[in-house]
């Protein structure tokens, strides 16, 4: 099905070209795509695993000294949309954004006449937020990107690549582990979309099945690769674009005895299976001065993004950028991070308590432990052209080299900002205070499957219209349960469209969502609790 939507946005983008080709060769103005991949180490891209993007990698620039922001999704992606580093920005938790007031990048090239789009559901969440990202959820990418050229406008779309995430797909003639106790471990990778530290204890030999469910998953996405650069090499797109791909984060497959990232183990760290990642830049030709590069090497990150974005685009970054162009990077520069150790599902977004931050100069790579306000509970140094496994701890025998680096380290945590949830009760109380909301959608605890699923889901209780409303949620049972609360303007609130796919494999794996809403500014009167059963 897929192919024929292609071949039919095709056959519509050719007949919008026809008219606008003229004015395309006149001198439109560059449009930028951000396609970020889900949980993507830097040696899941190759010539054995994709060997199409492999390929078309050779037409643009590997950037293989490039490295992550942070450890979890929400925050990576906040730093390559932004240009902030972690520390800066403040994302180390869920339910939390960046502040309204602050003047993006995105707003910068939105205020310049760029359209500035996303089209997934979970773009919608309160960490994605005051980016000045106009989401229109649902909408499919390739008709999305045929309307954009044909229109003429230029734009900036992020993209992100979901299904590379756990849980992991059954690779077709692989057989399971024949010990129990192994099968039991594959099927938690096949199925549950988090595998927190405490659920179970992985062996050695489990990499045997572990690799290759893992790099099934980029099979399975170079496929989905080579359609999208078909699509833009056929629509004359890439005269036009620059198209950026990279991932929010890399993956631990055991390596620390763990499968997945600080969102998913709830261990977070900063090591090179998580911090290491692919970055490859495609120019248009109107960009590029020669030749482009093949490899570059210099050390970059996500924070370099933005800027060469700009420095290609012709404007004024803003001035607050602490990145550089990914062309003109100079040599020696060190890299520095910082992630909650928990990411997305921490305990208790407004009080974060543990952190892991690193740092890299040269060859030598610096990891600290925190417990704010600023203890240090363990630190670590790694000779990475000895050790990139980063298995011996060098500290003990390089004291002055390790002092220094922390120093360094410490003096961002000391300045680290730390953004908060909405202060719901800031306000006082409103208009929904006098009675409790009632329950609308869904109108009363039970059992909720795809097929009796509203598009778009949209969650709304009788209540106030100019009212500010908290609404409480409680996801899964056990280790994998976790909880948060949303400020909600009105009577409502919008999840999008919720494609079959995402329910299944990362919602139903929860099983139970509780939920319940009540006024801001005071502690009642509440809705009842909701227990909704998910299932398929």
């Amino acid at each position: 099905m897929r192919y024929v939507f292609i071949s039919l946005a095709l056959l519509a983008f050719a007949a919008g070209l026809v008219a606008t080709a003229t004015e395309f060769r006149a001198g439109a103005r560059i449009s930028v795509i951000i396609l970020t991949v889900e949980s993507t180490r830097l040696d899941a891209i190759g010539p054995e695993n994709t060997p199409a993007l492999w390929r078309i990698a050779g037409q643009g620039t590997r950037f293989t000294g490039h490295r992550t922001a942070s450890a979890w999704t929400g925050a990576n992606i906040v730093s390559i949309l932004t240009g902030l580093s972690a520390f800066r920005h403040g994302i180390h938790g869920r339910d939390v954004s960046i502040p309204a007031a602050w003047h993006t990048p995105l707003e910068r090239l939105a205020a310049q006449g760029w359209r500035i789009g996303g089209l997934q559901p979970f773009m919608l969440t309160e960490g994605f937020r005051n980016l000045g990202l106009e989401v229109t959820p649902g909408e499919d990418l390739f008709g999305w990107l045929a309307r954009r050229a044909r229109g003429g406008e230029p734009f900036v779309l992020w993209y992100h690549y979901l299904d590379t995430h756990l849980p992991y797909e059954a690779v077709p003639g692989l057989p399971p582990p024949t010990d129990p106790a192994a099968a039991a471990r594959a099927r938690l990778v096949r199925t549950k979309p988090v595998i927190p530290h405490d659920l179970t204890r992985f062996e050695v030999l489990d990499i045997d099945w572990l690799k290759p469910l893992y790099h099934h998953q980029f099979r399975v996405f170079d496929r989905w690769f080579g359609d999208f650069w078909g699509f833009l090499e056929d629509g004359g797109l890439l005269d036009r674009t620059i198209v950026i791909l990279t991932t929010d984060h890399g993956e631990e497959l055991l390596e620390r005895g763990r499968v997945g990232h600080a969102s998913t183990t709830r261990a977070g760290h900063l090591y090179d299976e998580i911090a290491r990642i692919p970055l490859i830049v495609w120019l248009p030709p109107s960009l590029r001065s020669g030749p482009q590069p093949a490899t570059i090497a210099t050390p970059s990150s996500h924070l370099d993004i933005m800027p060469t974005l700009f420095a290609r685009l012709g404007i004024a970054a803003p001035p607050n950028l602490a990145g550089r162009d990914l062309f003109a990077l100079p040599a020696g520069r060190a890299w520095q991070a910082v992630t909650s150790r928990t990411g997305f599902p921490e305990p208790d977004p407004a009080r974060i308590e543990r952190f892991a931050a690193a740092r890299v100069e040269g060859d030598w790579k610096l990891h600290l432990d925190i417990v704010r306000p600023g203890a240090v509970t363990r630190t670590a140094l790694y000779d990475l052209a000895r050790d990139p496994g980063e298995r011996r701890n060098l500290a003990p025998s390089e004291p002055e080299r390790t002092a220094r680096m922390t120093r360094v380290l410490m003096a961002e945590i000391a300045a680290m900002r730390v953004t908060r949830p909405k202060d719901a009760g800031s306000g006082g109380p409103t208009a929904a205070a006098a009675t409790a909301p009632r329950w609308l959608f869904p109108a009363a605890s039970g059992t909720l499957n795809y097929a009796a699923l509203p598009s778009p889901l949209r969650l709304r209780w009788r209540g106030a219209a100019g009212a500010t409303y908290r609404l409480q949620y409680q996801v899964g049972t056990g280790p994998l349960a976790f909880g948060g609360e949303i400020a909600v303007e009105g009577p409502a609130h919008d999840f999008g469209p919720i494609a079959r796919d995402y329910w299944v494999r990362y919602i139903v794996p929860y099983e139970v969502i509780r939920i319940r809403v009540g006024p801001a500014g005071r502690d009642g009167p509440w809705s009842p609790w909701l227990t909704i059963k998910v299932r398929e």
